[in-house]
């Protein structure tokens, strides 16, 4: 009991520890990049690119809020992704109010991904005339600034490709719940030496937001390059590293809100999902998934275990290093939940939240050696 309390309170106050300190530092830098992107609102042609697949009800909302962009110069290109609702139609009355807008309808034919949105942005891509690219989804709204803060941030420190996480709002709290793990992206990962030290299997994006310069995209081999993996957005920023470009996830979500997720299953299968495609898999896995299970049930339930069963008074040292690193944990879920926009309710709920990632990551795991497939808007991924 001793040693295996020892070893329980090293890690656990280990992570916690190491948690607080990278959200501490990745707070810093974020505001840091804030304060030295001076807002432009007029520069070099932005394009910005989205396609939609059956997205009658959530294209009104984006439309509009990309319409009411404060920056000057921008276009902006939208695909139907093979859409058998009223999609076409309604981009098709943005395209007759606004010369800024340029519609386009996905070729079956032409049909080169597994994909269909990496298929979809292949054939859009070309038709892109700005020096930067501004890559959202339809179920996105953006604030009036969106596109000026980040062709801001790109300017005043010289990158090639950013991306950040959305603000995210679900239909229920368990949605929320589900989709809140993208915590871990926040405090795990030192986003304050992406500038100097580039680990392309470190690099994480989102595809809600992705600005990149043309010329880079075309340097890099665009998404053509990626065709067949499952996560487009992780691949391409993966990619973009690896071919030496220069990349920074920032903070995002006072300027762009995303409305993916109306439940807690299409949450849940959309994170796991993610995992799926950007997680190595295989039965060699299983042992690593072992650990990561064993370590956050510690984290989940140490201080619970340490009540139900009198500890304290034998080993005093190693309970309280496991409740710090408990507490320091949920401390920076908590605080970092709160600084992308989640609400209180959900940021509160780290526990109930790490519970599911290790369900959605044994789910992801099953579905891969399994070799079944997720269904993603219609389509088999």
């Amino acid at each position: 009991m001793k040693i295996y309390l020892a070893l329980v309170a090293f890690f656990l106050m280990a992570f916690g520890l190491y948690t607080l300190l990278m959200a501490m530092a990745n707070i810093v830098h974020f505001g840091n990049i804030k304060r030295k992107a001076k807002l432009q609102r007029d520069g070099k042609l932005v394009s910005v690119v989205m396609a939609a697949r059956n997205e009658e009800m959530n294209l009104p909302r984006v439309m509009d809020s990309l319409l009411k962009q404060s920056y000057k110069n921008l276009e902006i290109l939208v695909i139907d992704d093979e859409s058998t609702d009223h999609t076409w139609d309604i981009l098709k009355s943005y395209a007759e109010k606004d010369s800024r807008v340029r519609i386009f309808q996905s070729d079956s034919s032409l049909e080169r991904a597994h994909n269909g949105k990496v298929n979809a942005l292949m054939q859009v891509m070309p038709h892109a005339r700005g020096e930067y690219l501004y890559e959202t989804d339809a179920d996105t709204e953006h604030g009036v600034d969106a596109v000026a803060f980040a062709y801001s941030v790109m300017n005043s420190s010289n990158l090639d490709f950013i991306t950040g996480i959305p603000k995210q709002r679900c239909g229920s709290y368990m949605a929320s719940v589900n989709i809140s793990p993208m915590m871990l992206i926040m405090i795990c990962l030192p986003h304050f030496f992406e500038h100097f030290i580039r680990i392309p299997s470190l690099t994480v994006a989102v595809g809600q937001f992705i600005m990149m310069k043309k010329s880079c995209y075309d340097d890099v081999g665009g998404y053509e390059s990626i065709k067949n993996r499952v996560c487009e957005d992780m691949a391409i920023a993966s990619r973009f590293v690896k071919m030496g470009k220069k990349y920074q996830f920032v903070n995002i979500s006072k300027h762009v809100c995303c409305y993916m997720y109306s439940n807690s299953r299409q949450a849940f299968n959309g994170i796991s999902r993610m995992i799926k495609g950007t997680v190595p898999m295989s039965f060699a896995s299983i042992p690593i998934v072992a650990l990561i299970v064993l370590l956050f049930f510690h984290m989940i339930a140490g201080p619970v275990i340490s009540l139900i069963i009198p500890l304290w008074h034998q080993y005093f040292l190693q309970m309280a290093l496991i409740t710090f690193g408990w507490v320091s944990f949920y401390l920076t879920w908590f605080v970092s939940s709160l600084v992308c926009g989640f609400q209180i309710s959900v940021a509160l709920s780290g526990p109930v939240a790490l519970f599911q990632t290790v369900m959605m990551y044994i789910y992801s795991l099953y579905m891969k050696l399994t070799g079944k497939n997720f269904i993603w808007k219609g389509r088999q991924i």
